[in-house]
């Protein structure tokens, strides 16, 4: 199944394809906020952050992104968290802190439509955010780039776009 949709995912065009948006805010990005999506994913999310960091450096663009990855206070379903994201090595990446969001049990962190979500959001240059649980956590909000596969009708609905279809949408 992972190899199927691996396969899928590299062999089909965006249906939302807003990379060269994307491209020139990597560039000046000093500091990125970025919002991990579930444990089978996050693996994906490293990758991603490594190439940004790569493509930094092959354009000769500063190394010192700091990067703020957001996770979630505990799992639901299969929401990566902290232990997770350490599990694979996310914590070795330079620059690189942590934020934590609920997942709806107390004291676990603020939710994604939150004030605070929100001044974390404004307070960084560039914001990506995988998933679409995320998406529909977070859309609300502005100057975010959302990756995500639409796995549902409502969701490709809102996005203008058909169920499976793969999006990189800057929201403005």
């Amino acid at each position: 199944m992972l190899k199927k949709t691996i396969g899928d995912v590299l062999n089909r065009e965006f249906a939302i394809d807003d990379y060269q948006i994307f491209k020139e805010k990597i560039k000046k990005a000093n500091n990125l906020l970025y919002f991990v999506d579930n444990t089978g994913e996050i693996v994906f999310d490293k990758l991603l952050l490594e190439t940004i960091l790569e493509f930094r450096k092959k354009i000769g663009i500063n190394q010192n992104l700091k990067i703020t990855l957001i996770v979630k206070g505990g799992p639901v379903i299969n929401d990566a968290t902290l232990k997770d994201a350490k599990y694979i090595g996310m914590d070795k990446i330079p620059n690189v802190e942590f934020r934590i969001t609920t997942n709806r049990d107390t004291n676990t962190g603020p939710s994604l439509n939150s004030k605070e979500v929100e001044s974390w959001i404004k307070d960084h240059d560039i914001t990506i955010a995988k998933g679409q649980a995320n998406y529909e956590g977070l859309s609300q909000f502005n100057d975010i780039f959302f990756i995500l596969i639409t796995k549902y009708r409502i969701i490709a609905s809102d996005l203008g776009v058909k169920e499976r279809d793969i999006v990189l949408k800057y929201m403005k």
